[in-house]
């Protein structure tokens, strides 16, 4: 695939991405209104600021690319700057997660709350901004430690919310994976960004349900 290509689908899936990150947010917070579940609350911070964190890596990667298709001689400063960001957009990424497992721990430790299971590259280098390894595999453990617990309440409850959950954060989980992957195959990029957005499709299904039940 031509890299000029695959920058724009990557652009692309992270504005769509971003979007439906926040509507996520958007219906956890109306879910907290409703029950007042701490739960609740998490997930709204986490998704939204995800989804933020999301749009500004959109953002900013056209910037960059724009800025490398004008300028001959890239500054070392410059591909500092990109390391930086990558950083920054990663946090990003790792503090929402930390949101997500506090869910979980306020979850057991407060059994008699509701049921949060039916509640809760590409051209050098621009690369940077979507591969840090290191902190691609703190984002999996992370997220490992949310799927396991969402497994575990999906066997519990056996009901189709909790199955959206488990399979939201699983997509997320995997997404994950192959962004770890993609410096041996830059459409893995793609394909991440693809199995991340059905894991948020997934999470606005649930929450959207639950909603619905409450008006």
């Amino acid at each position: 695939m031509p890299p000029q290509l695959l920058i724009l689908l990557a652009f692309i899936m992270d504005l769509i991405s971003s979007f439906i990150s926040i509507l996520v947010g958007y219906q956890a917070f109306k879910s907290y209104k409703v029950s007042s579940a701490k739960g609740f609350l998490y997930l709204y911070f986490g998704f939204i600021i995800l989804g933020v964190g999301i749009f500004l890596r959109a953002i900013t990667v056209t910037f960059f690319v724009l800025v490398f298709r004008v300028m001959e001689d890239i500054p070392s400063s410059f591909l500092s700057l990109t390391n930086f960001a990558g950083i920054v957009f990663t946090a990003t990424h790792l503090i929402a997660y930390s949101l997500f497992i506090t869910t979980y721990v306020v979850q057991a430790g407060s059994l008699g709350q509701q049921d949060l299971g039916v509640g809760v590259a590409a051209v050098f280098p621009i690369v940077r901004l979507f591969y840090i390894p290191t902190l691609e595999l703190l984002a999996i453990t992370m997220l490992g430690f949310v799927v396991v617990n969402s497994l575990m309440n999906y066997l519990h409850q056996r009901s189709l919310n909790s199955a959206l959950v488990f399979f939201g954060f699983s997509f997320m989980f995997f997404s994950h994976l192959l962004f770890l992957f993609m410096i041996f195959d830059e459409l893995l990029l793609f394909y991440g960004q693809i199995m991340r957005l059905i894991g948020f499709v997934c999470l606005l299904v649930m929450l959207a349900k639950v909603n619905r039940t409450h008006v």
